[in-house]
């Protein structure tokens, strides 16, 4: 077999086709408020560090954020950096990050509607313009013409990253006990690991380290009971058993009216300067 750069495109968008069911704007306006809480995250901490580590986030730096959801990257970035935009499919999440920008008092960030999967770097007059250019855990990477339009951005480095291990205590037997899905991915992560091998073999040489994190989220039950049907419809169309199911197993998780739920993830992070 000839594994060269079309092999790796061939197989990320198959798992593209698979896997990429409900990436619309409702679906995600539907999860912004869950996303916009302010809930400990190291992983902002972690992947600000490693860009200042190794220089790619500087005074000097114009960034661009893709899927940027409620900005808490942009927001980490901003003091750190000449200027940075975000851009996302969902309103409702750049309601949140605009207005998250203005109470910092923040003058040099910007938020924009769209859809990278369909943006048009020429004009936008994008090509070649930003610094840096990142895209965490979004879910806009989703295929290789994503990833080459976010080379295309840049005029000097990117950052990519994914989850390659996740275990959710709560989420994970929602989807594989109630409901019988098996999400487990032999690659950690396909895209991810189609983006390192179609970066190597551009000659781009990326990088990569990887980073544990762990965090407690507690819920009231009435609004877990929101965030896991939502975010389980995602991927499906839950019938009104499965919606029945799906509370009363909250219902018999939770203690004192809360549900705690623990997320362990090895998280891989990809840089290269083009």
């Amino acid at each position: 077999m000839d594994i060269n750069i079309d092999y790796f495109e061939q197989l990320w968008e198959e798992a593209f086709k698979e896997d990429h069911k409900a990436d619309s704007r409702t679906s995600w306006d539907n999860r912004a408020e869950e996303f916009n809480r302010n809930d400990p995250d190291e992983r902002i901490g972690k992947i600000s560090a490693l860009l200042l580590e190794k220089q790619m986030l500087q005074k000097g730096s114009t960034v661009l954020d893709i899927g940027c959801g409620p900005g808490k990257f942009v927001l980490a970035f901003a003091p750190r950096a000449k200027s940075v935009a975000g851009v996302d499919i969902s309103p409702k999440m750049l309601q949140y990050a605009t207005e998250n920008a203005a109470a910092l008092g923040l003058d040099n960030t910007e938020f924009r509607e769209l859809d990278w999967r369909n943006a048009d770097l020429a004009a936008l007059n994008w090509r070649k313009k930003f610094s840096l250019v990142t895209g965490i855990m979004s879910p806009a990477l989703s295929n290789p013409n994503s990833l080459e339009k976010m080379i295309e951005a840049s005029n000097e480095y990117c950052l990519l990253c994914h989850f390659v291990e996740r275990q959710d205590s709560i989420m994970d037997v929602l989807r594989k006990v109630i409901l019988g899905w098996n999400t487990d991915d032999e690659f950690g992560n396909k895209a991810l690991y189609c983006s390192l091998n179609i970066l190597w073999l551009k000659k781009l040489f990326p990088e990569i380290v990887y980073f544990d994190t762990e965090r407690e989220i507690t819920r009231p039950l009435e609004r877990a009971g929101k965030h896991y049907i939502t975010k389980l419809e995602m991927n499906t169309t839950l019938t009104a058993a499965q919606k029945s199911d799906v509370l009363d197993f909250l219902k018999n998780t939770a203690e004192n009216g809360m549900i705690r739920e623990t997320i362990t993830a090895r998280i891989a992070c990809i840089y290269w300067r083009n």
